[in-house]
């Protein structure tokens, strides 16, 4: 039932709209649609105005919107729902669930996450934006990079030291804040990118940035820890992402084949073109079984390490196999390909970023080696 309802809020959007959404018009007819299908509060707990459902039926939603055509609706959802609403439900106070939480749900805040630096990349604990103590409150100083959303957000979680780094203790001494994106100390930049995306992109500086202490999120100095609650499901939704456009191409690369004529029969009747459709579609289905393994250990398995090594393979898998679908069905629509009419050309594009964020493919293989089959540290 989850599954059609997301396939009857993806048919009231077409490639049109979300060629639109990718030229910079913000998406607020579909996430309305998804507000009110309850797909936004899908893993909130219902004393807050969600669905008490799990990650297992989140993951679900994302996966078919995007199979039907929502092309980076997942960007939307990790941004939003997992940053959000995952992050305050499993560590905000009363007072920032009970506040944000049933808005998250209904669709009327919207969120960004500031968690990336130009120096610090994928290491996270060597990041220098650094939030002083400074009586009730904390004064922020420091750049992030590729943060999304920040334009029509309303609230900005945001990652930043508090203590100096100590190598005996490199995961400690950051801590989690929420943070107004309009503050008049806050300068954000947009970035010049490549693909399509649902969301701009941005360079922030912290100049001076004030947030009071009933503003931090969770424990101070324990931020790092806390967000191991959001990178696995965001990890997981951008799996979900890739294995939803992977199959969105392929069905309009199966449609084409059978439509398109050469040498007088349908091109979908040669081995060539035949195959590595097959061989992408029965990737992306296992694929699809990792990525529910890891869904279900997100909702129920209580040790996050053993959580966080299927959900990487998860996403290394997933999006590998996404993009790679999404090239075979570029292959097969030929010079069509590469017209915006079929929309394969776009989904190619789109679907490149999952083998760079969230995580890059090379990280998640070191996580794969040193985790789970125990090989020397290689970073």
């Amino acid at each position: 039932m989850i599954r059609q309802t997301a396939r009857d809020v993806a048919d009231g959007y077409d490639d049109d709209y979300w060629f639109d959404v990718a030229d910079g018009m913000e998406p607020t007819e579909f996430w309305q649609d998804c507000a009110d299908a309850g797909f936004l509060g899908a893993a909130i707990p219902q004393e807050y105005g969600g669905e008490g459902m799990g990650f297992w039926e989140l993951s679900a939603i994302v996966e078919e919107l995007c199979t039907n055509g929502c092309m980076g609706a997942e960007m939307l959802f990790v941004v939003n729902v997992c940053f959000g609403g995952i992050t305050l439900a499993e560590n905000g106070s009363e007072e920032q669930k009970e506040e944000w939480l049933p808005k998250i749900c209904d669709g009327e805040a919207n969120w960004a996450m500031a968690l990336t630096e130009p120096d610090a990349g994928h290491n996270a604990p060597n990041m220098t934006t650094f939030a002083e103590e400074d009586g009730d409150e904390y004064v922020i100083e420091g750049t992030k990079q590729w943060i999304s959303g920040v334009d029509y957000a309303d609230q900005m979680l945001t990652v930043a030291r508090t203590a100096p780094k100590d190598d005996a203790a490199k995961m400690q001494g950051v801590t989690l804040f929420l943070v107004d994106p309009d503050d008049t100390n806050l300068e954000a930049r947009e970035l010049d990118v490549g693909i399509p995306t649902p969301e701009k992109q941005y360079e922030l500086s912290f100049d001076g940035v004030r947030v009071h202490e009933d503003d931090v999120v969770g424990t101070p100095g324990m931020g790092l820890y806390q967000l191991f609650d959001t990178v696995n499901p965001e990890r997981l939704l951008g799996a979900a992402g890739a294995i939803g456009t992977g199959k969105c191409a392929l069905n309009r690369a199966i449609d084409y084949a059978k439509e398109r004529e050469v040498f007088d029969q349908p091109i979908g009747a040669h081995q060539a073109v035949q195959h590595p459709i097959a061989d992408s579609w029965t990737k992306l289905e296992a694929s699809e079984l990792l990525l529910r393994k890891a869904a279900w250990m997100v909702d129920n398995e209580p040790d996050p390490k053993k959580t966080a090594e299927v959900s990487n393979m998860a996403k290394l898998r997933a999006t590998e196999v996404g993009h790679d679908a999404t090239d075979v069905a570029v292959q097969t629509h030929g010079g069509n390909g590469f017209s915006r009419d079929y929309a394969v050309i776009e989904m190619w594009k789109g679907s490149r970023l999952g083998k760079v964020a969230p995580g890059s493919t090379e990280m998640m293989r070191n996580h794969v080696a040193e985790h789970t089959l125990g090989l020397p540290r290689s970073y």
